[in-house]
């Protein structure tokens, strides 16, 4: 809006005071609306969730992976910061903050709407004019797959200790009994020399497994793919798992649909992946018991099934059963001969082949395992794409 003067001298010198001021005002309000809009911009790219609070512990400023994270909502603001994040731990850290007007790092667990682990940096904020305290400013860095992966790790050193210490006790049990005498005795001496090839064999395949987990898990891992006719692996691998079956006492009932479609994959590997659960199949089905193989096929690709009559998994274990040395019935699964890692070289073979395993299990009635892979879509690609993955 511009005013405009008349001839009187008093009123243009008025009008243009009004002008130049009204001006002035409009540039400061487009220079706010600018840092507004960029102060938006910067707190929508954050990763990590930001809050803050004035001197109440209301909250001033939240962006949007506060409220992903955290649960809260854009509309929070003016609200107390206690009722909209029900943690007492934050608030007690937002109001330590405030009484002592200094940065404190801490980790915070929050466990709605998702249990996350935080690291939080909690600062003071000061008025630039006065110095004087006006409110706090956190931001959470979200750890929980970090923690999880550190988790991880702690186990796997804990349980391949365990798992080596167990048959190397053992192995220097017998070898100090043997050096006390008993390799005078033969039969003693046999049955304890027996024993201690048992452990080996034990230690060598755990060994194995580990080292074919991390080549899997190596992404630098040059990969030999062809085309792969998974109905042949299956059926060079029956007459094998038929004796098997015998042994035991169980009956493997084995259907091949015709004409399925073919997959681009490493022949070795996906050989494995039908080994490890035939294998897993017999091992935990009692004499009596029945076991399934099952291959079909769509548009989609290729569906092998396993299912057995076996002694099943509780529910409460289904989520973790794919995860390096995690077993049910640690003694059961020992005494079987397991090293814990054959489900999870499975997981990884089948997802390395774009493909997915599911479990369904019942504790005393049976498993079935499910894995899905991808067909060749279009057969001239092969080449090209075998070639690139080499």
């Amino acid at each position: 809006m511009v005013l405009r003067s008349t001839g009187d001298p008093e009123f243009v010198e008025l009008s243009e005071a009004i002008n130049a001021m009204a001006e002035h005002y409009a540039l400061l309000v487009e220079e706010a609306t600018r840092h507004r809009n960029h102060l938006n911009a910067i707190l929508s790219s954050l990763v990590d969730a930001l809050v803050a609070v004035d001197k109440d512990l209301k909250i001033t400023i939240i962006n949007p992976s506060a409220c992903s994270l955290l649960g809260i909502t854009p509309d929070s603001r003016g609200r107390y910061l206690l009722e909209c994040i029900r943690n007492y731990d934050l608030n007690q850290l937002f109001q330590q903050v405030l009484q002592e007007q200094t940065t404190i790092q801490q980790e915070i667990q929050i466990f709605s709407p998702q249990h996350h682990i935080f690291r939080t940096i909690v600062s003071p904020i000061r008025s630039q004019r006065t110095g004087r305290l006006v409110g706090v400013v956190a931001i959470l860095h979200d750890i929980t797959e970090q923690k999880r992966l550190e988790q991880m790790r702690t186990d796997f050193v804990a349980n391949v200790s365990h798992e080596l210490r167990t048959p190397l006790t053992s192995i220097k049990g017998f070898v100090e009994t043997l050096q006390d005498g008993a390799i005078d005795d033969p039969e003693s001496a046999k049955r304890f020399l027996k024993i201690m090839e048992t452990e080996t064999d034990r230690m060598v395949d755990l060994v194995k497994d580990l080292l074919e987990l991390s080549r899997l898990e190596a992404s630098d891992r040059s990969w030999d793919l062809a085309v792969v006719d998974l109905a042949r692996i299956a059926e060079n691998m029956t007459d094998a798992y038929y004796q098997r079956a015998q042994e035991l006492g169980l009956e493997l009932s084995i259907a091949i649909e015709d004409n399925l479609p073919l997959v681009n994959g490493d022949a070795t590997l996906l050989r494995q992946v039908l080994a490890n659960l035939l294998d897993n199949a017999l091992k935990y089905t009692d004499a009596g018991g029945q076991v399934w193989l099952t291959l079909s096929g769509d548009d989609t690709g290729v569906t092998l099934e396993v299912e057995d009559t076996g002694v099943g998994i509780p529910a409460k274990h289904l989520d973790r059963i794919f995860e390096r040395f995690y077993r049910v019935d640690k003694g059961r699964c020992r005494q079987r001969g397991g090293t814990g890692l054959g489900l999870a070289i499975v997981k990884h073979i089948v997802e390395k082949h774009g493909g997915t395993i599911t479990i369904k299990s019942e504790y005393g009635v049976g498993s079935t395992f499910t894995v899905t892979l991808p067909g060749i879509e279009d057969m001239s690609e092969i080449e090209d794409i075998s070639a690139a993955a080499l």
